[in-house]
This record gives structure tokens, sequence and C-alpha cells, in this order.
């Protein structure tokens, strides 16, 4: 057993196969970020100028314009949104901020942003000595996996100072069976 699939099945609980299955499925095919130049559909830009309110005091509106996707082609694929911050780390303990990234609806349009709750001021660390050196690297906290739709912007609400990190995922071709136990 793998590791991997050890931390699957520790996650999932009595859903271990169906979660490893699902897990082997995402994780085989993780696509790389999108370029930034890439063809970005006119709508999504059209739709976030009219529909997406500005943030609230204290927050900033990130926004992920995502590479444009034919109608049923998009079907294929996911995108992880990730909120962290960008901080100086030890450089041995493993750091991360707690929170949660919740669904907000924009009344009267049909579409919803993302808000990130929680406290991004000091990450949780694990304790482990040794020699440190001061390393600059992304902390992460709250994630979702969300429906890919280049016809809308991803906007994302984060606290003054937090960055918002992305990438797609892309589902392997076909199905496989379940087994019955």
């Amino acid at each position: 057993m793998t590791l991997e699939s050890r931390r699957s099945r520790r996650r999932c609980g009595p859903m271990s196969v169906a979660c490893a299955a699902f897990a082997m499925f995402w994780a085989t095919s993780s696509a790389p970020a999108a370029d930034p130049s890439a063809d970005v559909d006119p709508g999504a830009i059209k739709n976030l100028e009219a529909a997406y309110p500005k943030p609230p005091e204290g927050m900033e509106r990130k926004v992920i314009l995502l590479p444009h996707k034919e109608r049923g082609e998009d079907d294929d694929f996911q995108v992880e949104i990730v909120v962290g911050k960008s901080i100086v780390t030890d450089g041995v303990n493993s750091y991360g901020f707690g929170g949660e990234l919740r669904e907000v609806d924009i009344p009267g349009w049909g579409f919803s942003y993302w808000q990130a709750e929680g406290k991004f001021d000091s990450p949780t660390q694990t304790l482990i000595g040794g020699p440190t050196t001061p390393t600059p690297r992304f902390v992460a906290g709250p994630s979702r996996l969300v429906r890919y739709n280049s016809r809308l912007p991803l906007v994302v609400m984060v606290p003054e100072g937090c960055e918002v990190r992305w990438r797609t995922w892309k589902a392997a071709e076909g199905f496989a069976p379940a087994e019955s136990r």
C-alpha cells in the first residue's frame, strides 16, 4: 500500500475504496497551471464587470479567468483554489493556515463567489527541532475543488495580504467500474 493510498484511507474513513478511486482519478491526471495569456472567454470579463461585488472593507478581490473550453469539454476539468500567504519560514517545520472557503450567492444573478474566512495573521506549525534556515515560501490555507466554467470568472474575496493560487485538474479517460463486495 502506498503512502498516498494510506492517507486517502485515513481521510475517507469507511468509504476508503470509493475515496481511493476518486483520489487516483484526480491525482493521476493533474494538468499544469494555464498560461495567463491563454484565450479567455470575453463573456467571463463581461460577467465580472456586471455581477461581482467590490470587496468589503479589509478584503481584496482576487479573480481567476480560466482558459476557454467548449461546452461539454469543461466537464472533464475542475479547478483547485488555494488561499494562503507567502511568508518566511524556518525551513524545517510544516506550516498551514486554518479557515474555510465559503460559497456566497450573488442575489439576482445565479452566480456565486468564494470568501475566505479564518485568521491569516499567524500560521499553525509543527514543532520539529534542528538547525533552521529562513526560507520564504507559500503557506497554504483553505482550499476548494470547484467546477470548471470558462464562461464565468472565479472570484475569491480574501483578507488583505493573502494570495490565491490555483491549478486545473483533468479527469482520466473513461470510467472504471465499481466492485461489489
